[in-house]
């Protein structure tokens, strides 16, 4: 793994790609659960309802938690901010992932590294997201908390393993494109 040595639009690059590749990969594996368990509703009412929330939360008509959530009104280009939220959530993760691999650990990427830190942002969906959108803390107030649960944990995992197989591919292209 050559990370250290791309320029620094390589290294920019590698980030945005990986992120956006990561990104693709949860959003993917939700949907296949969704199928898989009939859940319903529609491909981005998830990032809707985020962006619904953070909306409210800058103008102050929402409050953490909020259990009123599913009663408030839907506001117009709320699924773009959900959508930009969930992709810079997916860049800063994959930020931190390069932190520890490249600078702390300095060593070629792990994938027990990858899953494990992404098992470890388990937070932030249990304890930040499922609260602020009605759910209670890690979807307790849900009738199907266990497949919530267990969508979480699996979306997490594949996420963790996006990151660690798309900058294996992002350095080889990259390195291939340097010969």
């Amino acid at each position: 793994m050559n990370f250290l040595q791309y320029s620094t639009a390589g290294k920019l690059l590698c980030l945005l790609l990986v992120a956006l590749f990561s990104a693709l990969v949860i959003d993917t594996t939700a949907k296949i659960f969704a199928v898989l368990f009939d859940l319903g509703g529609t491909f981005f009412g998830g990032y809707a309802s985020l962006g619904r929330y953070i909306l409210y939360l800058f103008s102050g008509e929402v409050t953490f938690p909020d259990p009123n959530f599913s009663q408030l009104t839907p506001l117009p280009g709320e699924l773009y901010v959900g959508l930009a939220m969930h992709y810079f959530v997916a860049v800063m993760d994959t930020a931190v992932f390069f932190f520890v691999t490249f600078v702390i650990l300095k060593s070629p990427p792990r994938l027990l590294v990858a899953v494990v830190q992404m098992w470890l942002f388990l937070f932030m969906p249990l304890l930040i997201d499922m609260p602020a959108l009605g759910l209670g803390w890690a979807a307790a107030d849900s009738p199907i908390q266990p497949i919530i649960l267990l969508r979480t944990f699996v979306c997490h995992t594949s996420f963790g393993i996006a990151m660690f197989v798309g900058l294996i591919t992002f350095d080889r292209l990259y390195m291939s494109g340097k010969r």
